[in-house]
Order: C-alpha cells, then sequence, then structure tokens
C-alpha cells in the first residue's frame, strides 16, 4: 500500500528508534495515554498511533471524539516496518475475539471449556470461505479487533491452519494474532507451514498441560529454530467449572466477578457470543438433556445494533450469565475423558457452602489482579 503522509504521530515511549526515523518529518509526540487536550485543532491532520495493541482501540476512540477522521494505527507489537492501518473512527473497536477452527481434539481434557468432546457430529472444521466471510462480516461493526485467537478443540488438526492465519491477518490487519494450542503437533508441521505463520506476524499460545510439559523442550526449541513467536502458559493441573446447576434470576453478580468477561467467541455464520461458554453451551444440553438457553448470541447478518451498541451490551451483564457461577470450583485436570466417559459433574457445579460462599469471595478478590495482570501483559509485550 502507498504509505500515508502522517502529519502527527503519537508514540509509545518503547516504540523503536527506526520508526521514529521512518516518519521524521511527523511531529512527534510521546503518549502514554491519548488526551483530548493533545488533539486540539488537529481535525484536518493526519494521525498515527504507534503504540500498544491494547491502547489502539481507546486511542482512536479519543480521536474520534475529537472530530479527527484521518486516523492511523500502527501496534507496536508489529514491528518499525509494518503497514499503518486506517482506523474508520466512526466504529468501534473490539478488543478481543476467539473463534474455533475446529471441534476435534487430539486430548479429551475433562471439564473442556468448550465441551469440544461432547461435539458429536457437529463438522469438524469452521470451512475457511465461512470464515473469512464472517471476519469480513465483523469489520461491518468494528474498524479493528484486539487479539484473534485461532482455537478448537485443536487447531493444529486443520492441515489448512496457515491460510486461516494469513485471513484473518488479511481481513484484520491490526490484530495481536494467535494461535492456541497444546502444542503435541507442533513438531509435525511442515518448515514452510511456520514460515508463512512467521510471515504473517502469528504466534503461539501453548498450553501447559502435562502431556504438553513433557515435551516443551522439544516443542520450544522448534518454534525458535523457526524465528516464531511463542508464549506457553503455567502448568495447568486444574480446570474449573462455572456452570451453575440451578440458573438464578440475576446474571448481574456472576458477570461482575467473572475474570473472562473479554472473552467474546465468534460462531459459523457470523454469530458473536460474549463468552465460549454461552457459544457452545449446546453440546452439553445435547449429551446430558439439560436446558441451559441457546440463543445467547448476536447474529452479525441480521441485526440493527451497531458496533457501540454491540460494544455495551457485550461490556454488560447477558442472560447466560445467570446460569454461571460467582465463583469457579476447581476440578483435577485428566485426559482420555471422551463424550462416553465425560460426566455432567465435569461442568455442573452443585450449590454448597464451597461454591455458593468460599469460591465468589476468593473470585471477587482475584479478579481486580487477574485484570491488573492481563494489563500489564498487553502493555509490556513490545
Amino acid at each position: 500500500m502507498r504509505e500515508p503522509e502522517i502529519a502527527v504521530l503519537f508514540y509509545d515511549r518503547r516504540a523503536p528508534e527506526t520508526l521514529l526515523r521512518r516518519f521524521a518529518s511527523a511531529e512527534k509526540i510521546p503518549a502514554g495515554t491519548l488526551e483530548p487536550r493533545m488533539l486540539r485543532g488537529r481535525e484536518k491532520q493526519t494521525i498515527l498511533l504507534a503504540l500498544p495493541n491494547a491502547a489502539l482501540g481507546s486511542a482512536a476512540a479519543a480521536c474520534g471524539e475529537a472530530g479527527c477522521k484521518n486516523v492511523y494505527v500502527l501496534p507496536t507489537e508489529n514491528g518499525a516496518s509494518a503497514d499503518p492501518v486506517r482506523a474508520d473512527v466512526t466504529k468501534p473497536r473490539l478488543d478481543y475475539l476467539e473463534t474455533e477452527i475446529t471441534r476435534r481434539c487430539n486430548l479429551h481434557c475433562r471439564g473442556c471449556c468448550d465441551f469440544i468432546q461432547l461435539a458429536g457430529d457437529e463438522e469438524p472444521f469452521y470451512a475457511l470461505e465461512a470464515f473469512t466471510r464472517d471476519l469480513t462480516q465483523i469489520k461491518r461493526f468494528f474498524w479493528g479487533v484486539g487479539k484473534i485467537r485461532l482455537m478448537g478443540g485443536e487447531p493444529l488438526l486443520s492441515r489448512q491452519i496457515a491460510a486461516y492465519a494469513e485471513q484473518a491477518r488479511s481481513v484484520l490487519p491490526d490484530c495481536d494474532l494467535r494461535i492456541v494450542t497444546n502444542g503435541l503437533l507442533i513438531p509435525s508441521l511442515s518448515p514452510q507451514t511456520l514460515q508463512r505463520l512467521k510471515n504473517c506476524g502469528c504466534s503461539f499460545d501453548i498450553s501447559n498441560y502435562p502431556p504438553t510439559g513433557r515435551r516443551k523442550k522439544e516443542i520450544v526449541s522448534i518454534l525458535r529454530k523457526a524465528g516464531v513467536s511463542y508464549d506457553v502458559g503455567v502448568p495447568m493441573r486444574f480446570f474449573f467449572r462455572n456452570i451453575a446447576e440451578t440458573p438464578s434470576r440475576d446474571p448481574g453478580p456472576a458477570f461482575r466477578n467473572c475474570l473472562f468477561t473479554h472473552c467474546h467467541m465468534l460462531m459459523e455464520g457470523g454469530r458473536l457470543a460474549p463468552c465460549s461458554f454461552a457459544g457452545c453451551i449446546p453440546r452439553l444440553n445435547r449429551r446430558f438433556g439439560t436446558e441451559y438457553p441457546e440463543n445467547d448470541w448476536i447474529n452479525l447478518y441480521d441485526t440493527e445494533l451497531d458496533g457501540w451498541q454491540i460494544c455495551n451490551l457485550l461490556s454488560s451483564p447477558h442472560p447466560f450469565c445467570a446460569c454461571c457461577t460467582r465463583g469457579m470450583v476447581p476440578i483435577r485436570w485428566k485426559n482420555g475423558v471422551d463424550a462416553n466417559s465425560a460426566a455432567i459433574e465435569d461442568w455442573i457445579v452443585r450449590a454448597d457452602v464451597w461454591s455458593e460462599c468460599f469460591a465468589p469471595a476468593v473470585q471477587r478478590l482475584m479478579k481486580p489482579a487477574a485484570d491488573a495482570l492481563r494489563s500489564f501483559i498487553q502493555r509490556k509485550k513490545i
């Protein structure tokens, strides 16, 4: 693309020096946060926001409120050589989006939060054409997405994994793009696939289950040699259950206590769910005959809402929150739990003193720290 002529560069203090040299003719303003006073009189100027990914949504919104329409963004994590991306500040930015590339997995974890072993005869893969079409529909409502996580099941079961990443990068070039995997199939990826993932700026979020931990050195060595970015999670020995046996009348308390209110899910057909539990609950209903609500999502092809209204809905208590507990209850991680051996207790929390009193109190204390840690990690990563 032809590089825009930038009049003002708002940059993070940790931005690389090469970026400042690249836009040498622009007025340069360091900006940890973008304040309204910084935008006065700049309505007709071309602005570039070279800031951490997590700061771009609020910064672009501030530009829109100030009447600055000619705005570009350059997530500093993407490097100084990346192309600036036009931000349509008449729309919001969606902070986070996850989606299931496949409904199959090479592990069968007890209590899987997507109920993946209960997927049954669902189509095994999110068709690539449908995936691209639905991401394009996202852009009707949001100028960009902060983070996109390609998930499963196990996304590396798809032989087209690089094509999914390339399409996501093409449609939403501003995103922090990640594949969420247990990592066990990384050694089977071809050098060509790894190179394609590197070229489109896709990194790995590796869930550190016990089988992964035993092969961690091998997995990490392969990614380092290929030059592909990755994060390995802390060792996982427990999952957490949070589906209430009996839904409450008020969704508010569970929403306010939830650690995952930002985890919005795109499902095939352009359905946007507030979280994976709301999106995947039909699997639990089919297997155990439960009757949790299955319609807590927005059809992006058939809605009169705009992006701002959708963001407001997603950031408020929604119907499925009434089906969640106010505190998560741990269950020891175990592999090999398929649909036949799964028990409803793998997901459902029975009401008792622990789930009604102790777990909510612990989670209420954890939530500010978890939110602060997430924000720190997002802003620290350069």
